[in-house]
């Protein structure tokens, strides 16, 4: 690295000569050699950015392109790629890459400051930059260096110039330069002039509503504090630099306090080193403010030295040492400070009641830290001295002292343009006032109030003091612990912060208590922040305790922050008795509970949060919750499909309307997760508990409903409920029309009592209408352990998944589930993706109902590449008990209902001997299915049977399958079997083997078909079991007419495509009613018609 000092006097000049000198030559000679160039200014970092500012401009003669990219305040290094991305004007396409990736990381539960460039992005900016001769100007506002080539810079080319600053505007600092590291050339700027051009040059890069003199003097006058402090102010640098400047008049205006809190924000305050402090004093000197801005300490002054305020002062700090009898302060001190604004004294002592500035009738700022009474014994001496200085007051903090003169309702009355109080460590002493209430409902134009350590004003605190406060926005009320219930804050309708920390005799906080328009909470049971900064944020990691500094534990058992529409920052720690805990209808995003520390919260309700994307923990028993309920769809979703019930309450008690949720009993939700989300990313990081959940990705889950099913599995009542819609029901849709053409017969009563079975059970996941990014694959493990742990799954109405094992592939998935349900999906193509992919014995072992309906594109239900690994098998005849019969991949499958699927052409390959627990099969509506249960793969499959045994199946119903060949596509057998219903299958030729194995006592087998069907079966190989079979015809069975009329095919064609029409259309145009009404005429008229002409036909 090159290190090269520059002679400059202004900033115009080094700009010149930084260009002609390092900036025009760009030959292939240079390359490698001076490319990456390091400006660290005058005096460690003044002036820096102004310069590299100035230079944008200019040098884009000399280049192609420049890119000037001024992250002073950094964020992270995704935000500098998109402002880079954004100085190349890349297209919306481009932009809305950094929009998705931080979605996604959101989801992911990656901090923003930790955010990485997007690989993406960064090739289209080398293609942009890629042969061209480019400058790149960065500001580095982070505390290390950046690889510009992972932003699509092309950094090792040698047409490419790369110019850069560290840690942005007002630096004064020696170190940074030990952190640059990979610079060819590392520039600084020998101090000549003054500073005052360097500075209102840096000021005006600041983009404020202020001009570069305004920012100037700010900088200057908390520099002065520095000087005589030395760096012991740094303490009120944090908490009220923006306070100084506005109540000393150099920022003013209508919106002066929100400009003197953005100052406060863009500058560098903890930069300024002693080395330059002499050059800042001269500074201030020839600005003539040394009088106007005083500083003393016992340090530089002797407190008999100490003279008498001069009149233009404006701003007067006196800190004296640290004594147990601190000086006495004269009383003349302040006799000619008319013009006095900001008064800060620390160590020192006057008489509280009637104070020395008492005639400063212009303050605006007063801070007392430290400071005693100068005679306890005189009790009420200047009580009858008017302070009128309070009528202007604006600021007030008083720390480690106990004034309570100043709070007395005399004084408090006369506040009325008061905007902070900030009490510290205070308390009450011997007055001439009773202390027994404290009155601050005159402060109505009060923003902040701090009442911090200081129990005995709160404890005395008027009852309903914050019911006038419509302007507080921020409350802190750290280290009260002698405080049990939180006061009435319902009123203050712009409280934005609420700080509790170290409260530990608190009990609970509830809604009925706060303010809705809440936006950062803190509750941090290890003990109140070292310090505060004068901004509207919680405090900051680095200066909350990092272990308890008090033996007492809190008892806060509940917290309850339900309503808070606008609360996006929570932050609870070391709370061990914290049980409960509530936010739903927050705007919270994350709620991270492994940084919580709170070991036995038992209950945690997130309903209504619509922007949370992630709720992670480490160990699912840490903290040990037995009831979470997720619901992240927004309050209209919710109210439309469940009305009034809208609060977390309700949701689980709604029967329960004489008891408070606060006495709820929670043991009656042993182990419980309730989940609604709308997108599938919510469940990264997501950890279960105990053994019961229902899990939904969805935005049309009714909670009403639930709650009667949850209500009824409790009472143990048999009243049917319709959760999900069976065909013939009430709540199916287009029921009226269903209800003219069904067939008669039982055949829909075996369905419905299916159906009755599909009642969400104890782990249920449901997906359907209204989830979302369906598609895609990574970081969905926890979603593979959660499916895989369920005993029910439901998907439904979703025009966007298109398997419903969202094409996982895991060896050990639905090993638990015990009834699957799969409905109205149109894109659907298989139903259980397994491509090629041995699965364990263990797959769908407890599966005991399937049923599929209504999926218009899929080709079969699983792959038929489907392959099961190789277990031993035990025969039904020979198994021991039901353990031997339950070891294989669906050997509980009980029932298979399929309806309505036109393209599907295969259920399940199989090639085992035997499905030993099959009792129905009902298969409807399926025109173009050819096999039920296919020979499997010999690729795929360890053996291939020649027979499959079906011992328990008692039931086929198979309607409309004009292209079924076979059930099974190798010899069958059912010795069980005692129905047979067959409508349309005019491909089939072969029934199931009966005979062997039949009991003597069974009956016939009844076979209701047409006679012509009956007819043409075939019977080879199955003459012993011809005879168990009763065939059945219709009473009003007519001659068939011939198949190749257009009669015939009207019949058999157009009523499945006038099913699958009506799910399009309830798809589509379900609010169409007049629609629905001529579909169903059509159709009897279609029944009229066709019944007239079968008749003719049969009389001719």
């Amino acid at each position: 690295m090159i290190y090269e000092e520059l002679r400059s006097y202004a900033i115009q000049d080094t700009v010149d000569e930084i260009i002609k000198k390092y900036l025009s030559n760009a030959e292939p000679f240079y390359q490698g050699i001076n490319n990456i160039i390091y400006f660290d200014g005058w005096c460690d970092g003044l002036g820096a950015s102004a310069v590299l500012a100035a230079i944008a401009e200019p040098a884009r003669s000399k280049f192609d392109v420049v890119i000037h990219a001024d992250c002073s305040v950094w964020k992270s290094r995704r935000d500098m790629q998109r402002r880079i991305a954004k100085d190349l004007k890349l297209d919306r396409s481009a932009m809305d890459l950094f929009d998705k990736q931080d979605e996604e990381d959101d989801f992911n539960g990656l901090d923003r400051g930790s955010r990485a460039e997007i690989l993406e992005v960064a090739k289209l900016i080398f293609q942009i930059l890629d042969g061209r001769r480019c400058l790149m100007i960065l500001s580095n506002g982070s505390d290390s260096e950046v690889d510009l080539a992972a932003s699509g810079i092309p950094v090792f080319d040698w047409r490419c110039k790369v110019l850069w600053t560290f840690q942005g505007r007002f630096r004064l600092d020696p170190k940074i330069r030990d952190k640059v590291k990979s610079a060819h050339v590392f520039l600084s700027v020998q101090v000549i002039g003054g500073l005052l051009p360097l500075v209102r040059q840096e000021a005006a890069q600041i983009n404020h509503d202020a001009s570069s003199t305004v920012i100037a003097d700010c900088w200057f006058y908390m520099s002065l504090l520095q000087y005589k402090y030395d760096n012991s102010i740094g303490y009120y640098q944090d908490t009220h630099a923006s306070n100084y400047w506005v109540c000393d008049g150099i920022v003013s205006g209508d919106s002066a306090w929100e400009i003197g809190g953005q100052l406060q924000e863009a500058m560098r305050l903890n930069y300024i080193q002693n080395k330059y402090l002499e050059f800042i004093r001269q500074t201030i000197n020839r600005q003539k403010k040394k009088s106007r801005w005083v500083s003393i300490t016992s340090k530089n002054t002797k407190v008999q030295n100490i003279q008498c305020v001069p009149k233009e002062t404006t701003s007067y700090f006196l800190t004296l040492e640290k004594s147990d009898h601190p000086a006495i302060l004269s009383k003349h001190l302040f006799g000619q400070s008319s013009k006095l604004r900001v008064l800060s004294i620390s160590w020192c002592t006057f008489n509280f009641a009637s104070p020395p500035f008492i005639c400063c009738n212009n303050l605006r700022f007063v801070y007392i830290d430290s400071c005693k009474d100068e005679d306890l014994e005189i009790i009420g001496e200047g009580h009858d001295t008017e302070w009128t200085f309070l009528k202007s007051l604006w600021v007030l903090d008083i720390r480690h002292t106990r004034w309570d003169w100043i709070l007395s309702p005399t004084k408090m009355v006369l506040m009325i343009e008061l905007r902070e109080l900030n009490l510290t460590d205070t308390g009450a002493i011997m007055s001439g006032w009773c202390m027994a209430k404290l009155d601050i409902t005159w402060l109505c134009d009060l923003r902040r109030l701090r009442v911090i350590n200081s129990s005995t004003f709160l404890t005395t605190l008027v009852e309903e003091s914050f019911m006038g406060m419509h302007k507080l926005e921020l409350l802190d009320l750290s280290g009260n612990s002698a405080m049990q219930v939180l006061p009435n804050l319902s009123a203050a309708i712009g409280l934005k912060v609420l700080i509790l920390d170290g409260c530990d005799g608190l009990q609970h906080v509830k809604p009925d208590v706060m303010s809705t328009s809440l936006e950062s909470f803190s509750f941090d049971g290890y003990g109140q922040a070292s310090r505060w900064k004068n901004s509207m944020q919680i405090p900051e990691k680095e200066v909350r305790p990092s272990s308890r500094y008090n033996q007492e534990l809190p008892k806060v058992s509940e917290i309850s922050l339900e309503g808070c529409a606008r609360l996006k920052n929570v932050f609870l720690r070391g709370l061990p008795n914290l049980e409960k805990l509530n936010l739903s209808e927050t705007a919270i995003e994350t709620l991270d509970l492994k940084n919580l520390k709170v070991e036995n919260l038992e209950c945690l309700f997130l309903i209504g949060c619509e922007n949370l994307r992630r709720v992670c923990w480490l160990d699912a028993e840490d903290p040990p919750l037995r009831l979470l309920c997720v619901d992240t769809r927004g309050k209209p979703t919710r109210s439309k499909l469940d009305g009034d019930c809208q609060r977390s309450h309700s949701y689980f008690q709604e029967d329960y309307t004489d008891v408070s949720f606060y006495t709820f009993d929670y043991a009656f939700f042993s182990d419980y997760t309730h989940v609604v989300a709308t997108d599938i990313r919510f469940f990264r990081g997501f950890h279960l508990f105990g053994s019961d959940f229902r899990l939904y990705i969805s935005s049309t889950v009714r909670i009403r409903q639930l709650l009667e099913i949850e209500e009824t599995e409790n009472d143990g009542s048999d009243n049917e409920l319709y959760l999900i819609p069976v065909v013939g029901s009430s709540s199916f849709p287009y029921s009226d029309v269903f209800e003219e053409v069904s067939e008669e017969g039982n055949s829909e009563d075996i369905s419905k009592q299916i159906s009755n079975q599909l009642l969400p059970s104890k782990r249920h996941i449901e997906f359907s209408k209204g989830g979302c990014n369906w598609e895609l694959k990574s970081g969905l493990e926890i979603m593979i352990s959660l499916m895989n742990s369920a005993q029910s799954l439901h998907v439904h109405d979703s025009c966007s998944i298109t398997a419903a094992n969202l094409e996982l592939q895991q060896a050990k998935q639905f090993k638990h589930l015990r009834w699957c349900r799969i409905e109205r999906c149109p894109k659907i193509h298989t139903a259980f993706v397994a491509e090629t992919y041995h699965m364990s014995p263990n797959f769908f072992k407890s599966l005991e109902i399937l049923w599929v309906s209504h999926l218009l594109a899929a080709r079969s239900i699983w792959s038929r590449s489907l392959s099961i690994r190789k277990k031993p098998f035990v025969p039904f005849s020979q198994s021991k008990n039901k353990i031997d019969r339950y070891k294989n991949a669906f050997s509980k499958l009980q029932h298979i209902h399929l309806h309505a699927c036109p393209r599907l052409t295969f259920v399940l390959p199989w090639s085992f001997p035997t499905l030993d627990s099959l009792e129905t099969m009902h298969i409807t509506y399926c025109g173009e299915l050819r096999q039920i249960f296919p020979n499997g793969d010999e690729r795929y499959w360890p053996q291939l049977a020649t027979n499959i045994e079906f011992p328990n199946l008692r039931t086929i119903h198979l309607q409309e399958l004009p292209m079924l060949q076979h059930i099974c596509e190798i010899n069958m057998t059912a010795p069980m079997l005692e129905t047979i219903k067959l409508r349309g299958c005019w491909s089939l030729r072969r029934l199931p083997a009966i005979h062997a194995g039949r009991p003597q006592y069974k009956p016939m087998a009844v076979v209701d078909c047409e006679k012509d069907w009956w007819d043409m079966l075939q019977w080879d190989g199955l003459e012993a079991s011809r005879r168990l079979f009763r065939p059945l015809h219709s009473r009003y069975y007519k001659k068939t007419i011939p198949r190749g009329s257009l009669l015939r095919f009207y019949k058999s064609e157009c009523f499945r495509l006038c099913l699958s029409a009506l799910e399009m259309l309830r798809e589509g145009f379900a609010q169409l009613s007049g629609l629905r009404r001529a579909l169903k005429c059509m159709w009897l008229l279609h029944r009229s018609a066709a019944y007239q002409i079968g008749v003719t036909a049969t009389l001719d």
